[in-house]
């Protein structure tokens, strides 16, 4: 059964997909509930993943992802709760590439450390959490494309990493007011690809990567 969802899960998901960029694309109709339920596709489907140590963490990743889109795609929306959400979020990758890494893993932590000093500064507090964010996000990168070379998981964490990144320098694009007509639809054209990927790359029979 569990296999069969996982077989079916990249199918519904490219409907999703489709669905939501036709939408946008068009305006035809308000896309958000369709880029939700896609979300919540990605974590149900993690949720196969629980027997082992890495899908634990990779659910519980895309747990805070869930709740991190609800604050930022539905109305009434909470940018600064939904970025701290997204902190965490890769602090659960972190634990997942130690695990995955073991005394391999190079936390970089002056990499993600140092962005909590422009907490001190006369920032937005906005602007300071989406730095620390995102500084944390490129430590991952850095460590997922280490280990990708360990098995075909990890290059497809690696992958979702990547593309996640790609959809976040949209995010920051849109927010600057660069290339709107692109990063606009580049924000989601990458976040539900790089989900995808995160979730196919854990491990949903017991073994480790």
């Amino acid at each position: 059964m569990a296999h069969r969802f996982r077989t079916l899960f990249p199918c519904v998901s490219a409907a999703l997909y489709a669905t939501f960029l036709l939408l946008d694309l068009t305006g035809a109709a308000d896309s958000t509930p369709v880029k939700f339920a896609a979300i919540l596709l990605c974590f149900f489907s993690s949720l196969l993943c629980l027997q082992t140590a890495d899908g634990r963490l990779t659910a519980a990743a895309l747990a805070g992802a869930v709740c991190a889109d609800w604050f930022l795609l539905l109305p009434g929306h909470s940018y600064p709760v939904g970025v701290l959400l997204f902190c965490v979020v890769q602090a659960a990758y972190a634990l997942r590439l130690c695990h995955m890494q073991g005394k391999q893993f190079r936390p970089a932590l002056p990499l993600r450390l140092l962005p909590l000093l422009l907490f001190a500064l006369p920032l937005p507090k906005l602007a300071a959490l989406s730095l620390f964010y995102f500084a944390n996000l490129t430590a991952n990168v850095r460590e997922a494309l280490r280990a990708a070379a360990h098995s075909g998981a990890a290059r497809l964490f690696a992958v979702g990493l990547l593309l996640l990144m790609c959809c976040d320098l949209c995010v920051g694009a849109v927010q600057l007011g660069l290339l709107t007509g692109f990063t606009g639809i580049g924000m989601w054209l990458f976040y539900l690809p790089s989900q995808v990927c995160i979730v196919l790359s854990a491990e949903p029979k017991g073994k480790n990567l």
